[in-house]
């Protein structure tokens, strides 16, 4: 236990160590993981490990001004922000997130060339026209200005300046390593789209950004992963003070991930949490009302596949839609509810194409009658007595209804509230929780 005004001794394990080491060679690399793993210590970390030549650009970069400032050169320009970020980094009393750069500062840094380039970026990326303006036409004394789409740019969004910012920061000649705290910060989905696709296209990096060996993301935003190269990408953990990063390997790696920066839920793509697969109509009703009554927040599918015949039919439909369900993150959310009585070797069929063997569910009895919650079954045909079931009929204490007809009457009484059987509990509404909760 530390005390109040203690700083943690965070530490790196020895995957996290061989991590650097490929991310140093990387042009592109990719940080994600929860809030608190540690993804911005590490990001500073780099910066101090790889010297005056890697620029760390922090979450706190909103900047606004109205003209610009003037440029006095300083050759010692590099050695003193790495001198003030260490200072920063290694004695501050508390996580500061500031970054060094100041846009005002950093434009009129830049060369003409440099400017120009920004200029046309800018238009490509959001259509925006910039110029360099003098506060007064005609008098070439007066200070300069940005305009933007003929107004001043410090009355452009927070998410426009932002944008520029990174850019204004990347275009910087001298760094040829840039670090970014959550480069989607304060910009709109579909302009992180255009920004990611600008910074991973090899013209774009070839013509713009020559000088640059690495760029860095630390990110929740899907939009930033490295689609192209999986092993690009990087989960941040913390255990303890202890921080990990895993390189991801598998394409079904980087789709878990990218599944995780969405919540881990299917509905933020308006697809359900789970589907599960069923045989018959009353199957289909009962199953239905109650993953609705049970799971509330969640989106559960359930389909009817008329026989055990047509399973996998409605399988095979399903991999048509995901892919390849080993790698896809429905892999442990596609559930199979089968009678005792069915086809020789489904089971293991089902597990060929892709459902995981938990997943397969097989009633110990021939009937999802047998499962219905006992209070309703009592309330429905009274204390004691055995249920029987002939063809569509079924039948306790001298009473009988079509299946059909009891599943209509067992679904009408449904509450949240309603204890269900034991093995219909474990076998089904159990794992189902476990996944969509």
């Amino acid at each position: 236990m530390y005390s109040y005004d203690q700083k943690p001794n965070t530490q790196f394990s020895d995957a996290a160590q061989t991590s650097i080491q490929a991310i140093r060679e990387s042009e592109y690399s990719v940080l994600v993981g929860r809030n608190n793993c540690g993804k911005s210590f590490f990001l500073k970390t780099l910066a101090q490990q790889w010297g005056v030549k890697a620029s760390y650009i922090g979450p706190a970069r909103y900047q606004n001004f109205n003209v610009l400032g003037s440029y006095t050169p300083n050759r010692n320009r590099l050695s003193e922000r790495y001198s003030q970020f260490l200072s920063m980094f290694t004695q501050q009393q508390q996580n500061t997130d500031n970054s060094p750069i100041n846009l005002q500062q950093a434009v009129a840094e830049l060369s003409d060339v440099q400017r120009a380039k920004l200029i046309e970026i800018i238009d490509l990326l959001l259509g925006a026209k910039l110029e360099i303006l003098h506060t007064v036409a005609g008098n070439s004394m007066s200070q300069l200005y940005i305009s933007c789409n003929g107004h001043n740019l410090s009355y452009t969004s927070s998410g426009f300046r932002l944008i520029a910012t990174l850019l204004t920061s990347l275009l910087d000649t001298e760094y040829d390593t840039f670090l970014i705290d959550e480069p989607e910060l304060g910009i709109s989905p579909e302009a992180q789209g255009v920004l990611a696709d600008f910074l991973f296209d090899r013209q774009h990096r070839e013509r713009f950004f020559s000088h640059i060996r690495t760029i860095v993301f630390a990110t929740h935003s899907t939009v930033f992963l490295d689609r192209r190269n999986v092993s690009n990408n990087y989960m941040v953990s913390k255990l303890g003070d202890i921080i990990n990063a895993e390189r991801v390997a598998t394409q079904a790696e980087l789709n878990k991930i990218h599944f995780f920066l969405l919540g881990n839920r299917f509905e933020t793509l308006y697809l359900p949490s789970a589907i599960v697969l069923v045989e018959g109509k009353t199957d289909h009703k009962f199953i239905e009302r109650t993953a609705t009554l049970k799971f509330p927040a969640a989106q559960i599918s359930v389909i009817q596949a008329n026989s055990d015949s047509r399973i996998k039919e409605v399988l095979n439909i399903a991999k048509g839609i995901f892919g390849d369900l080993q790698k896809s993150p429905y892999k442990d959310r596609v559930f199979v509810v089968l009678d005792a009585v069915h086809a020789a070797g489904l089971p293991e069929q089902l597990q060929q194409m892709g459902i995981e063997r938990a997943n397969v569910v097989t009633w110990p009895l021939n009937g999802i009658e047998y499962y219905y919650p006992p209070s309703i079954i009592e309330s429905v045909y009274g204390m004691g007595g055995e249920l029987q079931i002939a063809g569509d009929v079924i039948s306790k204490n001298g009473i009988s209804y079509t299946k059909n007809e009891l599943a209509d009457k067992v679904c009408a009484l449904l509450t949240p509230a309603t204890t269900h059987h034991p093995d219909f509990e474990s076998l089904l509404l159990e794992p189902l929780n476990a996944r969509v909760v």
